[in-house]
């Protein structure tokens, strides 16, 4: 089942994503409370718009992310998007896109973007579920 999240989803999601990013390509070791923090964090924004899927009443998977305006209309931002690793490759990331697509579109948002890391399986993800990389834009980051 796949719905919008809601604060009762937390614990889950951050599950999800410390499950997600403790395998290949990351191999990172988030804390159980650093996760619910980055969580946390990216759902507090009154523009944020989440979803999870649950399975056997378990969040499986989560999309965390903010609806933005811009010249030409709503953007759908995705700052993170996580699929516990025994389900990833089945197919639940695409459903959760399309889901997410429609329900954004009836409301009205124009475009979905991310930012994701050149050659990592993310990337052919995304492509394969019609994002483009867009030539004129690079991610820039400054150590402080």
């Amino acid at each position: 089942m796949i719905r919008r999240y809601s604060p009762a989803d937390l614990d889950g999601a951050a599950e999800v994503f410390r499950n997600a990013f403790a395998g290949e390509p990351w191999n990172e070791s988030w804390s159980r409370e650093l996760c619910l923090q980055r969580i946390g964090e990216l759902m507090s924004a009154p523009q944020s718009v989440g979803y999870v899927c649950e399975k056997d009443g378990v969040v499986r998977a989560v999309l965390c992310g903010r609806i933005l305006t811009y010249l030409h209309g709503k953007e759908y931002v995705i700052d993170e998007f996580c699929v516990d690793r025994n389900m990833q490759r089945s197919g639940i990331g695409s459903e959760i896109l399309g889901y997410v697509r429609e329900e954004l579109s009836r409301e009205g948002v124009i475009a979905m973007t991310l930012m994701t890391s050149r050659g990592y399986p993310s990337e052919r993800f995304y492509m394969k579920n019609g994002f483009t990389a867009n030539d004129n834009m690079v991610f820039m980051y400054r150590s402080l």
